[in-house]
């Protein structure tokens, strides 16, 4: 049964300051635990708190359709996680969220080329505005760092742009709880025994390590869990192309958290601004 219509302007704000958020977090996390150990907590963490709003015992999954909620899983939270949290020992936060911004691009390519996925020239104006903007955002920083970590970031909005195109084309009539929740059990058992393979020392002592366990919970919890039932009953109810436009407001929210940072604010980043609205709108325009 579908759900009630949402707005999807309002949902899609929800999901830009979560996940614009997300970058700062694992950089928290960072500070203290190795990007195996940050990503392993993340989905371990995420999956375990959908487990108690799920009726497991009624879970009714079609025939032929288990193998694409693991696929989701893996492509949808883990390998990104691992992908992001990597790049992030070389790269700054605000240049993996503005990569991140390659994900409508993705799914818009692999749902033409391997799902028939029909577009037009609005979907493809839009993809090139969204994609100008975050260049804009980024373009008056000196960028200094190694591209073998960039790719990272770009495989990991590869696996998203793959995800969302699943999520529409075969788990699209699942609650979207269930999309967000069976999922991340699965990858949450395999995030629980890398844990325990790796070790990790909670050291409620440290200020430090509060802090960077505080940090990873909010991840989990907002910029994982909740934010994935947001967004697949946003992809559920528009398309995968809009959904995933949230990634280019992405790169906004770093700059919010820049101006919080005292970073001055420059002609580029308006300019960016002004192309990612307009990337949203000739998105939506194409219902």
């Amino acid at each position: 049964m579908k759900n009630k219509p949402i707005n999807p302007y309002l949902f899609l704000g929800i999901l830009a300051l979560i996940w614009g958020s997300s970058f700062i977090l694992m950089k928290e996390g960072l500070k203290v635990y190795t990007s195996y150990q940050v990503a392993a907590m993340r989905i371990s963490f995420a999956g375990i708190a959908l487990l108690p709003f799920v009726k497991w015992n009624k879970l009714e999954i079609r025939k032929g359709d288990l193998k694409y909620f693991i696929i989701s899983g893996f492509l949808g939270s883990a390998i990104p996680a691992f992908l992001f949290t990597a790049a992030q020992t070389v790269i700054s936060s605000s240049l993996a969220g503005a990569i991140n911004g390659l994900t409508p691009l993705f799914a818009l390519l692999i749902g033409v080329l391997f799902l028939g996925v029909r577009f037009n020239k609005l979907k493809i104006w839009g993809v090139v505005f969204g994609l100008l903007g975050a260049f804009f955002l980024i373009a008056n920083k000196k960028i200094d760092f190694d591209a073998s970590y960039a790719l990272l970031a770009v495989a990991a909005a590869f696996c998203y742009g793959i995800n969302v195109n699943i999520i529409k084309q075969k788990l699209d009539d699942y609650p979207p709880l269930l999309v967000a929740a069976f999922p991340l059990a699965i990858i949450s058992v395999f995030g629980v025994g890398l844990l325990f393979y790796l070790g990790v020392d909670f050291d409620v002592s440290d200020t430090q390590n509060l802090k960077s366990i505080g940090a990873l919970l909010v991840l989990a919890i907002f910029g994982t869990s909740i934010s994935l039932i947001m967004f697949n009953r946003l992809i559920q109810q528009t398309n995968t192309v809009f959904a995933t436009s949230v990634t280019y407001l992405i790169p906004i929210v770093a700059l919010f958290w820049g101006v919080i940072d005292n970073e001055p604010i420059s002609i580029y980043q308006l300019g960016g601004l002004a192309c990612i609205l307009v990337a949203i709108f000739l998105i939506r325009k194409d219902r």
